[in-house]
């Protein structure tokens, strides 16, 4: 089975762009590549989720499942989510064992607010949504990763780049 590549960060840190550019990298290499998104598992599968803990939980036990489904059936699977606690974290590595490389997207919430083009920091602010990470609910830093970027301090080619040597080597758990 094909290791799941679980890419978890603040919103606005990265995490989406690295995942497209690591499914176009396997692509590229002739494999096919399911990309799983947060946004856009809750604009359907999950869209009768919120964002309570219970709902955080849920919503990432039906994506960790859908991925091991699919890694089963041999295809290579890349995740893209917040995870933002250490339970979430937890419950993804039960369900996908040590098939998961967890790979966090480590990034100031200054620079996550400044990129965010969906305006959703600016709309948590003034009260406009409620459960955003990073300002009404936590972001707990991973107690262990199998891989950290920080994507405010190198340019995104650099961040691609070190994603797709770590990625393509062979495994090195939890250094």
């Amino acid at each position: 089975m094909k290791p799941v590549f679980w890419l978890f960060g603040l919103p606005c840190s990265g995490k989406t762009t690295l995942a497209a550019a690591l499914r176009g990298h396997f692509q590229a290499s002739g494999e096919s590549i399911i990309l799983l998104d947060g946004d856009e598992l809750r604009s359907g599968l999950c869209a009768d989720l919120g964002f309570s803990d219970d709902d955080r939980c849920e919503n990432l036990r039906r994506a960790a499942s859908l991925a091991q489904l699919l890694a089963r059936q041999g295809q290579r699977v890349i995740c893209a989510f917040v995870t933002p606690k250490e339970h979430h974290r937890d419950l993804v590595r039960q369900i996908l064992g040590t098939n998961v490389r967890l790979i966090h997207i480590d990034c100031p919430l200054e620079v996550c607010m400044k990129r965010d083009v969906k305006g959703l920091y600016a709309k948590a602010a003034n009260s406009q949504m409620t459960g955003m990470t990073g300002l009404q609910d936590t972001f707990e830093p991973p107690l262990q990763a199998d891989f950290s970027i920080q994507t405010s301090r190198v340019k995104i080619k650099e961040a691609i780049s070190s994603l797709l040597t770590w990625a393509t080597s062979p495994p090195q758990r939890r250094s």
